[in-house]
């Protein structure tokens, strides 16, 4: 089945393809920050020390987000599939994954980066607010510009060092994330060869 990492900044449209993916390949989706927040509130061991990190101000050790996906992955059935959304974002955590889905005997596929220029994505982020505010829907946190850039430059500081790591390996695939919906799902296509595995 297919193993893969998405990755690129908050409106690129990583969630929407993730969606495709899953219903079209039956995928279990994986996203760290969804991870973090359920082992906060569920006062898991990881998650107090999560906890801890983010009342000091500081970022989660790689090693607790590490070892929640481990768990998450362990708890997948044998044949199906996955997509990390959020992870990794340093190389450590990259390196880390590696031993990790190697240990289990299911390294990646594709590490799909949607490129998209910053402007555009200022455009998605307005819409995207908007759109809430009409539905009477609490807006995203991250659903206002300065926030939007904070977030890009912190993706492109780790994009910089983890695009040569996945280079190196023959795994990255880029999109063109600015192209509509279909686009971009199009172009996934054909990094997947159509098939259901890979």
């Amino acid at each position: 089945m297919l193993k893969l990492v998405l990755l690129g900044p908050p409106g690129a449209g990583k969630g929407t393809q993730a969606e495709r993916l899953m219903e079209r390949h039956g995928l279990l989706h994986i996203s760290t920050g969804d991870l973090l927040r359920d082992a906060i509130k569920a006062q898991t061991p990881l998650g107090r020390e999560a906890k801890a990190a983010v009342d000091a101000g500081i970022l989660v050790p790689d090693q607790v987000v590490v070892d929640l996906v481990q768990e998450r992955l362990s708890s997948r059935t044998t044949d199906q599939g996955f997509i990390l959304d959020g992870f990794p974002r340093t190389i450590a955590q990259a390196s880390a994954l590696e031993r990790l889905l190697g240990g289990l005997g299911a390294p990646l596929g594709h590490v799909i980066l949607f490129d998209i220029p910053i402007d555009l994505l200022e455009q998605r982020v307005s819409k995207r607010a908007e759109q809430s505010r009409a539905l009477g829907v609490a807006a995203r946190s991250d659903d206002n510009p300065e926030v939007l850039r904070r977030r890009v430059e912190e993706f492109v500081r780790a994009t910089e060092a983890l695009s040569p790591f996945y280079q190196e390996r023959e795994l990255l695939r880029r999109v063109d994330a600015s192209a509509d919906v279909d686009g971009v799902d199009a172009q996934i296509r054909r990094f997947l060869g159509g098939r259901r595995s890979s």
